[in-house]
Protein backbone atom coordinates (compact mmCIF):
# COMPACT_ATOMS: atom_id res chain seq x y z
CA UNK A 1 0.00 0.00 0.00
CA UNK A 2 2.83 2.42 0.86
CA UNK A 3 4.38 1.78 -2.54
CA UNK A 4 1.07 2.60 -4.23
CA UNK A 5 0.82 5.84 -2.24
CA UNK A 6 4.37 6.76 -3.27
CA UNK A 7 3.58 6.04 -6.92
CA UNK A 8 0.44 8.16 -6.78
CA UNK A 9 2.40 11.01 -5.16
CA UNK A 10 5.13 10.81 -7.80
CA UNK A 11 2.59 10.70 -10.60
CA UNK A 12 0.83 13.71 -9.14
CA UNK A 13 4.13 15.61 -9.20
CA UNK A 14 4.43 14.95 -12.91
CA UNK A 15 7.62 12.91 -12.49
CA UNK A 16 7.94 9.88 -14.73
CA UNK A 17 7.95 6.60 -12.84
CA UNK A 18 9.94 3.91 -14.65
CA UNK A 19 9.68 1.07 -12.19
CA UNK A 20 12.04 -1.73 -13.19
CA UNK A 21 10.34 -5.01 -14.01
CA UNK A 22 12.13 -8.37 -13.92
CA UNK A 23 13.47 -9.32 -17.32
CA UNK A 24 12.80 -5.87 -18.77
CA UNK A 25 15.36 -3.15 -19.58
CA UNK A 26 16.20 -0.82 -16.72
CA UNK A 27 15.95 2.87 -17.58
CA UNK A 28 19.33 4.52 -17.95
CA UNK A 29 20.34 6.71 -15.04
CA UNK A 30 22.94 9.46 -14.96
CA UNK A 31 24.29 10.76 -11.66
CA UNK A 32 27.42 12.59 -10.54
CA UNK A 33 30.12 10.79 -8.59
CA UNK A 34 32.01 12.39 -5.71
CA UNK A 35 34.40 14.05 -8.16
CA UNK A 36 31.51 15.58 -10.13
CA UNK A 37 31.86 13.29 -13.16
CA UNK A 38 28.57 12.03 -14.61
CA UNK A 39 28.28 8.25 -14.52
CA UNK A 40 25.58 6.46 -16.50
CA UNK A 41 24.25 2.98 -15.98
CA UNK A 42 24.64 2.45 -19.73
CA UNK A 43 28.41 3.01 -19.34
CA UNK A 44 28.52 -0.53 -17.97
CA UNK A 45 26.52 -2.33 -20.67
CA UNK A 46 28.08 -5.76 -21.16
CA UNK A 47 28.76 -6.07 -17.43
CA UNK A 48 26.56 -7.16 -14.55
CA UNK A 49 25.80 -4.11 -12.40
CA UNK A 50 24.69 -4.08 -8.79
CA UNK A 51 22.93 -0.76 -8.09
CA UNK A 52 22.70 -0.16 -4.34
CA UNK A 53 20.67 2.75 -2.92
CA UNK A 54 21.94 3.64 0.56
CA UNK A 55 22.55 6.45 3.08
CA UNK A 56 25.17 7.26 5.69
CA UNK A 57 22.44 7.64 8.34
CA UNK A 58 21.12 4.11 7.70
CA UNK A 59 22.69 1.54 10.11
CA UNK A 60 21.93 -1.49 7.86
CA UNK A 61 23.52 0.38 4.93
CA UNK A 62 26.67 1.05 6.93
CA UNK A 63 26.77 -2.60 8.02
CA UNK A 64 26.34 -3.85 4.44
CA UNK A 65 28.90 -1.59 2.72
CA UNK A 66 32.05 -3.63 3.53
CA UNK A 67 30.54 -6.73 1.90
CA UNK A 68 29.66 -4.69 -1.21
CA UNK A 69 33.27 -3.49 -1.33
CA UNK A 70 34.52 -7.07 -0.98
CA UNK A 71 32.10 -8.31 -3.68
CA UNK A 72 33.53 -5.75 -6.11
CA UNK A 73 37.07 -6.83 -5.21
CA UNK A 74 36.26 -10.52 -5.69
CA UNK A 75 34.22 -10.34 -8.92
CA UNK A 76 35.15 -6.99 -10.46
CA UNK A 77 37.65 -8.54 -12.85
CA UNK A 78 34.97 -11.02 -13.95
CA UNK A 79 32.59 -8.29 -15.17
CA UNK A 80 30.70 -7.18 -12.05
CA UNK A 81 30.33 -3.49 -11.20
CA UNK A 82 28.94 -2.21 -7.94
CA UNK A 83 27.45 1.29 -7.99
CA UNK A 84 26.69 2.68 -4.54
CA UNK A 85 24.11 5.46 -4.89
CA UNK A 86 23.90 7.67 -1.82
CA UNK A 87 20.65 9.51 -1.14
CA UNK A 88 22.34 11.77 1.42
CA UNK A 89 21.81 15.51 1.12
CA UNK A 90 25.25 16.41 2.48
CA UNK A 91 28.18 15.42 0.23
CA UNK A 92 30.65 15.95 3.09
CA UNK A 93 28.92 13.17 5.06
CA UNK A 94 29.36 10.81 2.10
CA UNK A 95 33.02 11.75 1.65
CA UNK A 96 33.71 11.24 5.36
CA UNK A 97 31.89 7.88 5.26
CA UNK A 98 33.96 6.78 2.25
CA UNK A 99 37.20 7.74 3.97
CA UNK A 100 36.29 6.23 7.37
CA UNK A 101 35.18 2.89 5.87
CA UNK A 102 37.90 2.90 3.19
CA UNK A 103 35.37 2.42 0.41
CA UNK A 104 36.76 2.54 -3.12
CA UNK A 105 33.50 1.67 -4.90
CA UNK A 106 32.08 4.25 -7.26
CA UNK A 107 29.73 6.36 -5.14
CA UNK A 108 27.09 8.30 -7.03
CA UNK A 109 25.02 11.10 -5.55
CA UNK A 110 21.22 11.18 -5.57
CA UNK A 111 20.31 13.96 -3.10
CA UNK A 112 16.58 14.03 -2.58
CA UNK A 113 16.43 10.39 -3.75
CA UNK A 114 14.94 11.39 -7.11
CA UNK A 115 16.44 8.43 -8.97
CA UNK A 116 15.71 6.11 -6.05
CA UNK A 117 12.05 7.16 -6.27
CA UNK A 118 11.89 6.41 -9.99
CA UNK A 119 12.95 2.88 -9.03
CA UNK A 120 10.13 2.86 -6.44
CA UNK A 121 12.73 2.41 -3.71
CA UNK A 122 11.04 2.65 -0.33
CA UNK A 123 13.57 1.21 2.12
CA UNK A 124 17.32 1.53 2.46
CA UNK A 125 19.41 -0.26 1.54
CA UNK A 126 17.69 -1.43 -1.61
CA UNK A 127 19.57 -3.12 -4.42
CA UNK A 128 18.88 -3.82 -8.09
CA UNK A 129 20.91 -6.27 -10.16
CA UNK A 130 21.13 -5.47 -13.84
CA UNK A 131 22.33 -8.14 -16.27
CA UNK A 132 24.82 -7.67 -19.12
CA UNK A 133 21.97 -6.68 -21.48
CA UNK A 134 20.68 -3.95 -19.17
CA UNK A 135 17.70 -5.96 -17.93
CA UNK A 136 16.60 -6.31 -14.32
CA UNK A 137 17.80 -9.68 -13.01
CA UNK A 138 17.19 -9.24 -9.29
CA UNK A 139 16.10 -6.98 -6.47
CA UNK A 140 16.95 -7.11 -2.78
CA UNK A 141 15.17 -5.02 -0.17
CA UNK A 142 17.20 -4.56 2.99
CA UNK A 143 20.77 -5.53 3.82
CA UNK A 144 22.50 -8.66 2.58
CA UNK A 145 25.82 -10.38 3.10
CA UNK A 146 27.06 -9.92 -0.47
CA UNK A 147 30.04 -12.23 0.02
CA UNK A 148 28.16 -15.24 1.38
CA UNK A 149 29.11 -18.33 -0.66
CA UNK A 150 25.61 -18.80 -2.11
CA UNK A 151 25.44 -15.14 -3.17
CA UNK A 152 28.88 -15.35 -4.82
CA UNK A 153 27.75 -18.54 -6.59
CA UNK A 154 24.63 -16.80 -7.93
CA UNK A 155 26.68 -13.87 -9.24
CA UNK A 156 29.17 -16.21 -10.91
CA UNK A 157 26.26 -17.94 -12.66
CA UNK A 158 24.79 -14.59 -13.73
CA UNK A 159 28.20 -13.52 -15.03
CA UNK A 160 28.27 -16.76 -17.06
CA UNK A 161 25.03 -15.64 -18.70
CA UNK A 162 22.50 -17.68 -16.77
CA UNK A 163 19.67 -15.19 -16.36
CA UNK A 164 17.83 -17.28 -13.76
CA UNK A 165 20.78 -17.34 -11.35
CA UNK A 166 19.31 -14.90 -8.82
Amino acid sequence: MATLVLLVQLAACGEPVAIPTFGQPVADIALPDLEGKTVRLSDFRGEVVLVNFWATWCPPCVEEMPSLQKLQEVLGDKGLRVLAISVDENVEDVERFRKDLRVSLPILLDPGAKVAHTFATFKFPETYIVDRDGKLAGKVIGPRDWIAPLVIHDFVELLRGKSDAL
